[in-house]
Order: C-alpha cells, then sequence, then structure tokens
C-alpha cells in the first residue's frame, strides 16, 4: 500500500508589499438652484490620473536641466535657486506625475479646468553636475536618483551559508525505524542546501554552533579554537542550524486505530561575524503510517513498507529547504560604514551578491537619505562614496547602510 502523501503547513515570514489602488471616480452634484441667495452652484469632477511610469519601488538614475530667467544682477543667486528648484522637479517628474483637477461651474455658466500636477516619485539623492549662467537665463543640470526605498524587498539572488550541527529531538514513544531515519534526513537536508542553485555551502555540520563562542574576536586565546579550530562567518552571510523535531500521536475513530507522526523542520539563520539571530524557518509535517482494526485482512492490506514510511518522512525537506532560502535571500543587505583614509568602505563583496550597480541608502541628508555609489569592489569588501560629492564623509562614519539593486 501507498502511504498517504504528508500534510505539510508552511511557517514563514510574509512579507508586505506595497500595492497601488486607484481611486474611484469620485462626483459631487448639486440638484437645485437658489436664485434668491445668488449662491454660485458648483458641479466639481474630482479625478485622479497616475501616468506610466517606472515602479515606485526602483531606483534609478536620472538627469535634468532646471532653467530661470535672471531679472537684474542681485538676483542672480535666486535664480541659481529656481533653477535647481525646477531640475529637481523635472527629475522627480521623470518616475512618473499624479494629475489631480476639477471642473468648476459658476452661477453665470462659465466653466474653468484646474490642474496640479505632482510627481509621482521621490528623489532619493542628487548631485549639481552642471552651471550655466548667460545674460538671461542660469541652468542648473542634476544627476539624481529616483524612486522609493522598498520596505522590504528580496534584493539577493544568492547567499553565502554555513552550516553547523543539527539538533534532532525525537519522542520516545516514536517506532525504532522513524528515529533510525532522522540521521538519514539531516544528510538529506544538508545535500539539499549543498545543491541548491542560490546557495554556496560550507558544511561545518560536525561542529556546534555557539554564538558566544564564534563572537570571540581573539581566537589566540580560545581553548576551543586552539584545540579543534572554529568555522566563522563573514559579514553579510550567514549561519544556519537545522532542527529536526519527530513526535507520536495516535487517534481512535470508534474500532479504527490511526497512527500518525508529526514531524517539525527549523532552520534558525544568525547573522555572520555578530552571530544575532536572523530568521527562524519552519514547517510541520503529519504523516500518517498505522491503522489498525478488527479486521487482519484490513491491516495486512493497508500496512505500508518501511520503505513508503521513510520516503514520507523525507517527502518535506525540498519544501522546507526552499523556504529556508527564501529567508535568506529575503534578509536586507545591511553594513555599517567604516572610514579609511578619505574612503568609506563596507565588509561586503562580491561574495555577498553586490556589483557596480548596488546602491547603499543611509539615512540624513538634505533629501532625507543620503545615497552611495560603489566606487571599488572586491571579494568581500567596497568602497563607496556619496553621490553629492559635497557630503561630509566623517559624518557618514558609522552609520548603517542598506544595500539594493539599481536599475539603470
Amino acid at each position: 500500500m501507498m502511504i498517504a502523501s504528508p500534510q505539510i503547513k508552511l511557517a514563514q515570514t510574509t512579507l508586505g508589499q506595497a500595492t497601488l489602488a486607484q481611486k474611484p471616480l469620485s462626483q459631487a452634484r448639486s440638484d437645485r438652484a437658489y436664485p434668491l441667495l445668488r449662491a454660485v452652484f458648483v458641479f466639481m469632477a474630482l479625478f485622479i490620473f497616475v501616468l506610466p511610469g517606472r515602479p515606485l519601488a526602483d531606483l534609478r538614475y536620472t538627469e535634468a536641466t532646471g532653467r530661470a530667467v535672471i531679472v537684474h544682477e542681485e538676483t542672480k543667486a535666486e535664480a541659481r535657486m529656481l533653477a535647481l528648484e525646477d531640475a529637481l522637479y523635472l527629475a522627480a517628474l521623470q518616475g512618473g506625475a499624479r494629475i489631480d483637477g476639477f471642473s468648476a461651474v459658476s452661477a453665470d455658466t462659465s466653466l474653468s479646468d484646474h490642474f496640479v500636477i505632482r510627481p509621482a516619485s521621490m528623489i532619493m539623492d542628487y548631485a549639481v553636475i552642471n552651471e550655466v549662467e548667460d545674460e538671461t537665463h542660469y541652468s542648473v543640470t542634476i544627476r539624481a536618483v529616483i524612486g522609493e526605498k522598498p520596505e522590504q524587498q528580496c534584493q539577493r539572488s544568492r547567499v553565502n551559508a554555513t552550516m553547523y550541527k543539527p539538533m534532532i529531538k525525537i519522542n520516545p514513544k516514536v517506532p525504532s525505524w522513524a528515529a533510525a531515519h532522522a540521521h538519514m534526513m539531516v544528510k538529506e537536508i544538508l545535500a539539499e542546501v549543498d545543491n541548491h542553485p542560490q546557495i554556496k555551502m560550507t558544511n561545518a555540520s560536525n561542529r556546534s554552533f555557539s554564538a558566544k563562542n564564534l563572537s570571540n574576536t581573539n581566537d589566540d586565546f580560545d581553548y576551543m579554537a586552539l584545540t579543534s579550530g572554529k568555522t566563522h562567518v563573514h559579514d553579510g552571510d550567514f549561519a544556519i542550524v537545522p532542527e529536526i523535531y519527530i513526535d507520536h500521536a495516535r487517534n481512535a475513530n470508534g474500532v479504527i486505530r490511526m497512527e500518525h507522526l508529526t514531524v517539525t523542520f527549523v532552520m534558525n539563520g544568525f547573522h555572520g561575524k555578530t552571530y544575532m539571530p536572523a530568521f527562524s524557518e519552519s514547517i510541520i509535517a503529519e504523516i500518517p503510517f498505522s491503522t489498525k482494526t478488527p479486521f487482519r485482512a484490513i491491516n495486512h492490506l493497508t500496512k505500508s513498507s518501511r520503505t513508503e514510511r521513510t520516503a514520507a518522512l523525507s517527502q518535506p525537506i525540498p519544501y522546507f529547504v526552499n523556504a529556508a532560502t527564501e529567508a535568506m535571500l529575503c534578509q536586507p543587505l545591511i553594513a555599517t560604514l567604516a572610514k579609511q583614509g578619505d574612503m568609506l568602505t563596507v565588509p561586503f563583496g562580491r561574495q555577498q551578491g553586490l556589483n557596480e550597480n548596488s546602491l547603499a541608502v543611509a539615512n540624513g541628508g538634505d533629501t532625507g537619505w543620503t545615497v552611495l555609489k560603489i566606487t571599488a569592489l572586491n571579494d568581500q569588501s567596497a568602497t563607496l562614496s556619496p553621490l553629492d560629492t559635497s557630503h561630509n564623509i566623517s559624518i557618514l562614519e558609522g552609520k548603517s547602510v542598506e544595500f539594493m539593486e539599481l536599475t539603470q
């Protein structure tokens, strides 16, 4: 008899996704006239259009030029600021525009239309790249990063993970064949992670995970490091510790007694270097394996083989590894800026998924955010510089920055 497929319940973090709701057309109608009061009757149709643009969650470079009239020599500084304001407005419009408008009808039936155009995206940061002044006009050209900083998005395409010794807990009432198969399940999890195309795995399954011992930076005076060695995890990577819990349950329905196993798979993830908890992903599988009735023939026909039972125990493993992988890919890539000479550096590089198009965003600055671009990229480090070169990099030292992909 083929054993019934396990019922798998996933318990995983759900990331919120921003949705753009289209507002319905609303109208305010005037049904009666009051000539004695000589009131002004207004028929207003409010509408909102969103012009086609790029998705607001994208960040991309754009250039725009603003111009302003120089009325006289004393207003040259004012003209420069007006030109800059015009350039910022035009840059923001390149991410799309929202048009609000209404029509007003007065008592003498005259009609007037009113429109207000607002940018649909925001300017994260900008830099002035050119200024031109002639006798009548002042022009300012800027290069800006437009869009919105995404709240939570899966920015990574690949992760590095070090797997430490798994934990196994088995109820004493669990059949011996299931308890013996638990160690084979550990090997299957290890192989599934190792073969996953989005994970580069380091096998440390013979070492127990201890955040306290691993966070000790001076291994020269650490007994464990000197005697058996340590496997450290680089900043931006993950330490993962799988857990397997197997429990036993028996249900009775009249003269029919059914037995099943409850298998819980848990993947605990920790940030590299600090070894602080990053995520915990789990799935639960209900696996029936025995049905007993007063009838021996029925019991014999419904009995499953050991191979079928162990296959049912292993069946949830690919789902479990995929759920844990998604949790790692959706972890934000956050680093602390360090100042080395006249440069800002982070301990992330190509091996952590960065590329030349990655942008780093930090809180602060005139625009609310400071955007930094990668100027030099190595395997495990990157050098950054502010998009606006007028920023004092000493102020940015020690700030946390989050990396995201730049849409060209």
